[in-house]
């Protein structure tokens, strides 16, 4: 398509130019040509366009007399390499003549400047790969000046330069491999499309991606780098010996974490839909990362204080407010949609479960506690993508509290430690056996019955395991602190 006056003035940032007399040209320029003085444009094509490269010393009646030459030639019009104020004669005569005049701001290279526009009008690989230089070029400088509204800068630039419009769409799936994919952490959250397919766009739209990118987990950074630190530290909280508390307590206060109020907190395990058996470690940090941006951007902007964290291959989410409140409802309706949210991509499958309400530091460990056993037993149960709670009786939770409690679990431990001495695959027989054989009252024959084995299997088993364990399972509280140990064991299983 043939260039225009009006067209290259569109490119502002590409040429730099503005016009100071005639019209902004909607006909075509057939050529362009250069000129070391003005004197030279007699001897140039019709239609063409000149850029006069000495313009340093021209009288205002030298340019009167240009104008007029341009004009009985025919000319597309004057460019100058150089700032210029026309004379009031000269600016009459261009009006009059319509014939278009430019001048850059500040002074350009006059070489340069006439290859510019000779590769405009000429098209072809040459400008495209011109065009995107600009656009690239552009939008680094956009980028660098940083600001509130720097992407929207950049992509402005960037359409200048290649001569449509540039946008973020985010409506549609994007895979990584996209060239125009803006990739935040590891996740494709959106690209970046022109609506003009050519060489030059093909060319500038990865770097102006990777640019757009690079913005948009700056952003993120500085938005969200309170709430990681907080949710960095309420991991400690809820993982910490009970000794070290106050400290981590006191650190809470200085970060502004509320850990005085009332916290309920979920537990969310993210496994990949897609995997046939274990999924690998890469894809599933992968997962894990791209659950916790999209709960960071969900949550932020709901009312309350919102924390999220990561934890070995899961995600807690903790919803803080004051007491009284309905918070355990309002925590269980966000973090659900949050859940369906993540699922309804269909390459992720999120097991939930929550806990009840608790106050203070103490009562956060108990919740998050809670919630880890509450989406233990969902996964068990292969209830995926609802949230869980822990049982009506309370036993889930009195034995969470135990769980959540490194000193509690070291002494149970300790307790089936030479069953954990002859090995993981003999240890489990031990514990399941025990713990259905103490459920069932020391009977052989109902704990034959749930482990779907002949009662003489069942007293062989009991036999070997409390000679390994040098237990007496008629002393009511070895069977008491057994049978505690093995729920424990099997609820962390």
């Amino acid at each position: 398509m043939p260039q225009t006056i009006a067209e290259m003035l569109r490119r502002q940032s590409r040429f730099g130019l503005a016009l100071i007399a005639g019209p902004a040209a909607e006909e075509p320029i057939r050529h362009v040509a250069g000129a070391d003085t003005l004197s030279a444009i007699e001897r140039v094509p019709a239609d063409s366009l000149i850029v006069v490269l000495g313009a340093e010393s021209i009288s205002g009646y030298e340019i009167d007399v240009a104008i007029r030459q341009a004009t009985s030639r025919g000319l597309a019009g004057l460019v100058f390499a150089a700032p210029m104020r026309l004379p009031i004669t000269a600016t009459r005569l261009a009006d009059r003549a319509r014939l278009p005049v430019l001048a850059p701001d500040k002074a350009r290279d006059g070489a340069g400047l006439l290859l510019e526009i000779d590769r405009f009008v000429r098209g072809g690989a040459s400008d495209a790969l011109a065009r995107a230089e600009s656009a690239i070029r552009l939008a680094q400088q956009a980028a660098e000046e940083g600001g509130n509204e720097a992407v929207r800068t950049l992509l402005d630039h960037a359409a200048e330069a290649l001569g449509c419009r540039v946008r973020v769409d985010e409506t549609m799936p994007v895979a990584e491999s996209d060239p125009g994919a803006v990739v935040v952490g590891r996740q494709a959250v959106a690209r970046v499309v022109a609506d003009l397919d050519d060489d030059a766009t093909r060319v500038a739209l990865p770097a102006i991606a990777a640019l757009v990118s690079r913005l948009r987990q700056r952003e993120l950074n500085r938005r969200f780098a309170p709430a990681l630190t907080r949710a960095g530290l309420i991991v400690q909280i809820v993982l910490c010996d009970r000794a070290q508390l106050p400290q981590l307590v006191e650190q809470a206060f200085q970060l502004d974490l509320p850990v005085e109020q009332t916290h309920v907190a979920a537990w969310l395990k993210v496994e990949d839909a897609t995997a046939r058996g274990e999924a690998s470690l890469d894809r599933a940090r992968q997962l894990l990362d791209e659950a916790e941006l999209s709960a960071l951007q969900v949550l932020h902007s709901k009312p309350g204080a919102w924390h999220v964290a990561t934890l070995g291959g899961d995600l807690v989410v903790v919803c803080t407010g004051p007491a009284g409140t309905d918070l355990h409802r309002r925590a269980r309706a966000e973090v659900q949609r949050l859940i369906e949210a993540l699922t309804g991509r269909g390459d992720v499958v999120i097991t939930g479960g929550i806990g009840t309400p608790q106050a203070g530091p103490d009562g956060l460990r108990q919740s998050a506690a809670e919630a880890r056993v509450a989406a233990d037993s969902a996964r068990a149960a292969g209830r995926h993508g609802t949230l869980a709670e822990t049982d009506a009786t309370g036993l889930r939770r009195i034995l969470a509290g135990l769980s959540s409690s490194p000193l509690s679990r070291d002494l149970l431990a300790e307790m089936l430690g030479p069953l954990d001495a002859m090995g993981a695959a003999r240890a489990k027989v031990g514990v399941t056996t025990l713990s259905a054989y103490l459920d069932a009252q020391s009977s052989p024959t109902r704990t034959a019955e749930t482990l779907h084995l002949h009662p003489n299997a069942v007293a062989y088993r009991i036999r070997w395991i409390t000679e390994a364990l040098g237990a007496d399972l008629a002393d009511p509280d070895t069977r008491f602190a057994l049978q505690l140990a093995c729920r424990v064991r099997l609820l962390n299983a």
